[in-house]
């Protein structure tokens, strides 16, 4: 890097201008530093515990040290793959079952990091509804997001026909209290434990328990295709440091969610902590790294899709790829 670009100067002036131009520096107006590409990184809901690595990533300098201005936007609803299949984010907050609906319509998606290596996705109700696993919801009021793929699932583990209850809501307790419905497609890492912090009793059974085959990547980054083709050491450089971020996340869970609090002081500390103490050790694999897929494991899951008639068409490894990710 150039400190000084300036034509030589003789005596007194080149020592004025010496000091001048060090004195700048120091106080850093060079104007010589590189300027930063611009990041945008779409969360998929409120930010949480599955976004904490990026929030660390932005507050311990990972993105600026690889050369980016990293932004972390919250948008409308279920609009993530859209602004990423449009170019307008960089990255996106999703879930593999919801990808589904996208690839079916072409969009220029994939998966190019598991955020967190395991689900904690499952079925949320309140234990004063008695069940006792799954097939015990079967004529109950299901609250549902009115996908597919999530509700094929609901209807393996649970039984047919279900009886569904569209919305969505941003506080499953609260929800299953006003009876607005009996039971909800939640996550434990976040849903369950904020159940246990408020104090109501609940049951929660793992879809991934009910089969293995559910134990589905959710959540994930997806990127544009495009964009991956034409600018694939940007991607490399910026998942360097979003891994930097969730390392950093999953070693140190209190200060990780300190930092997610920090820069979401809307949810509550508590909740955070405790989610960030459950979940910090879900991003790393069994070999303690950060983001790589299981070709097998997704593939299981979208052949089960495929076979459900949800999935245009099948081939192995469709809308994923290990090849971004840094070692």
């Amino acid at each position: 890097m150039k400190i000084f670009c300036f034509r030589p100067l003789v005596g007194v002036a080149l020592v004025a201008v010496l000091a001048s131009l060090m004195t700048a520096c120091s106080n850093g107006q060079s104007g010589n530093e590189p300027k930063l590409q611009e990041l945008i990184i779409a969360l998929d809901w409120v930010p949480n515990t599955n976004h904490t690595g990026l929030y660390v990533a932005l507050d311990q300098g990972y993105f600026k040290e690889a050369g980016f201005d990293a932004k972390i936007v919250q948008p409308s609803e279920d609009s993530t793959s859209t602004l990423v299949a449009n170019k307008r984010a960089d990255f996106g907050v999703y879930f593999q079952p919801n990808m589904v609906k996208r690839l079916n319509k072409g969009e220029p998606i994939t998966a190019v990091a598991a955020i967190t290596q395991h689900s904690s996705a499952g079925l949320l109700s309140l234990a004063k509804l008695g069940a006792d696993k799954p097939q015990d919801l079967q004529g109950k009021r299901y609250s549902t997001w009115e996908d597919p793929v999530d509700d094929a699932v609901v209807e393996q583990i649970v039984g047919t026909p279900l009886k569904k209850i569209p919305g969505e809501s941003t506080d499953a307790t609260t929800a299953l209290r006003m009876n607005q419905f009996d039971y909800i497609m939640a996550y434990y890492s976040w849903d369950g434990i904020h159940a246990d912090i408020k104090g109501v009793d609940t049951n929660f059974f793992y879809l991934k328990d009910a089969d293995p085959i559910f134990d589905y990547y959710a959540p994930l980054l997806i990127a544009n295709n495009d964009e991956l083709k034409n600018h694939p050491e940007k991607y490399k450089k910026a998942l360097a440091a979003i891994k930097q971020g969730y390392l950093y996340a999953a070693h140190h869970p209190n200060e990780s969610a300190e930092i997610l609090v920090k820069y979401a002081p809307e949810i509550n500390v508590e909740l955070a902590k405790q989610s960030q103490a459950y979940i910090s050790p879900q991003y790393l694999d069994e070999q303690g790294d950060w983001g790589r897929f299981d070709y097998d494991r997704w593939d299981r899951f979208f052949n089960w899709v495929y076979r459900k008639g949800l999935m245009n068409e099948f081939t192995p490894k469709s809308g994923v790829t290990n090849d971004y990710l840094t070692q």
